[in-house]
């Protein structure tokens, strides 16, 4: 039972919020509430405070949460090795991922993980800021994460593909028979541009520029983007990964001035991964970049 309290305090402080933590494990708000107020009556001191920012651990809490994630993290890693000796694979894999990622690889890469391994569950944690993901991946909140590369020194990463930005067309556009979309045309095109916190390499692009165009609309999802240029009202720069959403009848173009983002999948400097992640990251590189 005390892993079970151990698990409740670290997953409410990992997702900020104890009603967060019973629905990911399964128990009532008021049973995660218990097994915490069990731990702090138990140890005689208080674990958790509510800041502005949410649910946070007290200063003794901080001191303890180390032993706490690697008792935790010992006895998911000893529930995969008896699985292992049953010929199972269990365990839960948390990945932290940005919006085309969750939509272009991530289906992909579940269905074939499962196929080889249905007993592993996923929680998947979506953010459009890389530094968030790295923040996740940093402090235990994710196991591993899609992150732009280079990342922070204190992360492990890999490789895994290159994804370039594009101009993406409606089917009638001038410039439809064009190998390559000009620059400099942007300012005189409406263009449909995400919101600027949204994507920090399409901003570094257009800052690059001589001119920066300005946007006739501003949005903050790829599927409005590519649904407003399907209806004619104007051009957008997205990434290449982006383009194997096929369901929009939509034109993409290389700019003749490239510009790139390096994805990769990144875990936190020598994390003790559980089993299950350790096999989902690699089932990852070997899809993606055949390692």
């Amino acid at each position: 039972m005390s892993l079970q309290k151990y698990t409740a305090l670290l997953r409410a402080v990992e997702l900020g919020s104890i009603s967060k933590a019973a629905a990911q494990m399964g128990y009532t708000q008021s049973a995660v509430s218990r097994m915490i107020a069990d731990l702090e009556q138990e140890w005689g001191i208080p674990l958790l405070h509510r800041s502005r920012a949410g649910l946070e651990l007290s200063a003794a809490g901080q001191v303890l949460l180390p032993r706490l994630q690697t008792i935790v993290s010992e006895c998911e890693q000893l529930d995969y090795t008896v699985g292992e000796l049953h010929g199972l694979h269990t365990g839960l894999v948390r990945v932290g991922t940005f919006t085309s990622v969750a939509d272009q690889w991530v289906p992909m890469l579940l269905t074939g993980f499962q196929q080889l391994y249905p007993n592993i569950e996923f929680d998947l944690m979506n953010s459009e800021r890389y530094a968030e993901i790295e923040d996740w991946i940093r402090h235990g909140k994710v196991d591993c994460g899609f992150v732009s590369l280079p990342t922070v020194t204190d992360l492990d990463s890999t490789f895994l593909q290159r994804d370039m930005l594009m101009a993406v067309l409606p089917l009638n556009h001038p410039l439809m028979g064009s190998k390559v979309f000009p620059v400099e045309q942007l300012c005189e095109e409406r263009l449909i541009a995400m919101k600027e916190d949204a994507d920090y390499e399409i901003g570094r692009f257009l800052d690059a520029l001589p001119v920066r165009p300005k946007p006739c609309y501003q949005v903050s999802s790829d599927h409005t983007i590519l649904s407003m240029v399907e209806s004619g009202l104007g051009v957008s720069i997205m990434h290449s990964l982006g383009a194997r959403a096929d369901r929009y009848q939509v034109s993409w173009k290389p700019f003749d001035r490239h510009q790139y983002r390096d994805i990769g999948i990144a875990t936190a400097k020598n994390a003790r991964l559980s089993g299950a992640a350790r096999l989902f990251v690699a089932y990852v590189c070997k899809q993606l970049v055949g390692e």
